[in-house]
């Protein structure tokens, strides 16, 4: 494209408003995209934000899509919410990017990828993790053969949600968060599953897992708090999962991945590269720190991916993360809630996730 890419953003909670900061930030320093407009379910935010950022303030979803200024729509709304409204931008012509979970479950997810390849659209998913410095050099690593044959991958995510101030903060929080029909899961396919997409990116795809997931201390909320995941990767290594959302003191959070290989070892702690040792010498040792919010997010990872997702766009050329990329962290997470509640292993790919 010759032009601005004219990019509207759905959704204007905790992550949407993170969205509209690093669009609007991209707008300023390139020549690359135009923030059209924004629209949700609370009007006073749109009048807030549209008076904000001198945008444009949609009454409704269809005054979105209809717009012909309007290129790429962005999906930051409650999860079950995903799939319809992405593939109601694509009968429109228009490009989606979508908060992950992509979907609540893995036959919305084929369907999306489906109905983007035959209307030619482009479909990605935000994984913004993939875009920290210490993420991205780790992955240099083992892409480089460094660590050697990837033996074990872990995954810890110790996070903490309070019940009050969480899931029942407000009459929106109450009307999908911890509900299985409408945030799709807990812990697992909120949070965790951006722990499981990088140790799918590390550790390659998975043909078989088995899990566990309860709720321990949420007793108002039907998800799980808790899930225990084991994965067998395709090139014979192993992957372990623990994640929780009751970790205390609340002060002392961090999500830590570690990588266990042939030729050496390494260990991600949050998205910082802490340790790195192998065979050939090379060596990493650097402090580590725990954090005391894992709510709020930085909006620097998010405005890489998104200058990523538009230069792909004006070039023509692939985005990284695809819908199929997408579609891989949320068949474990399903795999994982399926395997729980019919006590057996999941072979993968997953056929049917129909569990709840």
């Amino acid at each position: 494209m010759s032009r601005r890419i004219g990019v509207a953003v759905i959704g204007l909670g905790t992550i949407g408003q993170v969205h509209v900061e690093a669009l609007k930030d991209l707008e300023k320093s390139t020549n690359l995209v135009k923030l059209v407009g924004i629209h949700s379910l609370s009007r006073r935010k749109v009048r807030e934000f549209a008076s904000r950022y001198g945008c444009k303030g949609y009454e409704s979803y269809d005054d979105v899509v209809r717009d012909p200024e309007v290129d790429v729509v962005v999906i930051a709304t409650p999860h079950y919410l995903h799939a319809w409204q992405a593939f109601y931008a694509m009968e429109h012509g228009k490009h989606v990017i979508v908060e992950k979970p992509m979907a609540t479950t893995v036959t919305a997810a084929r369907e999306m990828i489906s109905k983007a390849r035959r209307k030619g659209i482009k479909l990605g998913v935000i994984f913004q993790g993939r875009y920290a410095d210490g993420v991205v050099e780790l992955k240099r690593y083992v892409d480089s053969n460094a660590l050697g044959k990837i033996l074990l991958v872990t995954g810890e995510m110790m996070w903490y949600r309070d019940e009050t101030s969480y899931y029942l903060k407000d009459e929106l929080a109450r009307s999908w968060r911890g509900l299985w029909a409408t945030e799709g899961g807990g812990a697992l396919i909120n949070q965790a599953i951006h722990t499981i997409d990088l140790m799918l990116w590390f550790g390659g795809d998975v043909e078989e897992v088995v899990g566990y997931i309860d709720n321990l201390t949420h007793p108002s909320v039907n998800v799980e708090d808790i899930g225990i995941g084991v994965m067998k990767y395709r090139s014979g290594g192993y992957g372990v999962l623990i994640a929780n959302l009751f970790t205390k003191p609340s002060t002392y959070q961090y999500r830590r991945i570690k990588i266990f290989g042939s030729k050496g070892q390494a260990e991600l702690w949050d998205n910082e590269l802490v340790f790195l040792k192998t065979e050939d010498d090379i060596s990493i040792e650097r402090k580590p720190g725990y954090s005391s919010e894992t709510l709020k997010v930085p909006g620097g990872l998010h405005r890489k991916l998104f200058e990523d997702f538009l230069k792909a766009l004006s070039e023509d050329r692939d985005f990284p993360i695809t819908g199929e990329e997408g579609l891989k962290s949320l068949e474990i997470v399903r795999a994982i809630y399926y395997s729980s509640t019919r006590k057996t292993h999941v072979k993968l790919p997953l056929l049917a996730d129909g569990v709840f």
